[in-house]
C-alpha cells in the first residue's frame, strides 16, 4: 500500500470519520499529497480508486454553504479489512 494512502486512512481513523461522520475529500487529500513525486502520485491515484471501488472508503456528494463537495468516510462494515491493510491490530 502506498505511504500516502496509509496516511489518509490513518488520519481518517484518528479523526473517527467512520459511518455517518465525513470529511471533505479535497482538503484531506491536498494536505497529504503535496510532497509526492509524479510517480508516487500516479500510484496513489490508482490505489485510491481501488479502495473506493472495494468500498473501504465511501464517497458521497454533500451540500455545503458554498455548493456541493465530495466528502469521504470509512465504511464501518469493512473496518477489519482496513486495519488489516494498515497492518494494525484490530481493537
Amino acid at each position: 500500500m502506498n505511504r500516502a494512502l496509509k496516511a489518509v486512512l490513518t488520519t481518517m481513523l484518528s479523526r473517527r470519520c467512520i459511518g455517518n461522520k465525513h470529511t471533505p475529500e479535497d482538503k484531506l487529500l491536498k494536505s497529504k499529497l503535496k510532497w509526492l513525486t509524479k510517480e508516487e502520485l500516479k500510484s496513489f491515484k490508482e490505489e485510491y480508486k481501488q479502495v473506493i471501488n472495494n468500498q473501504l472508503v465511501l464517497r458521497a456528494k454533500k451540500m455545503t454553504r458554498k455548493g456541493s463537495d465530495w466528502h469521504i468516510n470509512l465504511n464501518p462494515k469493512k473496518l477489519k479489512e482496513i486495519y488489516e491493510a494498515l497492518g494494525e491490530k484490530n481493537e
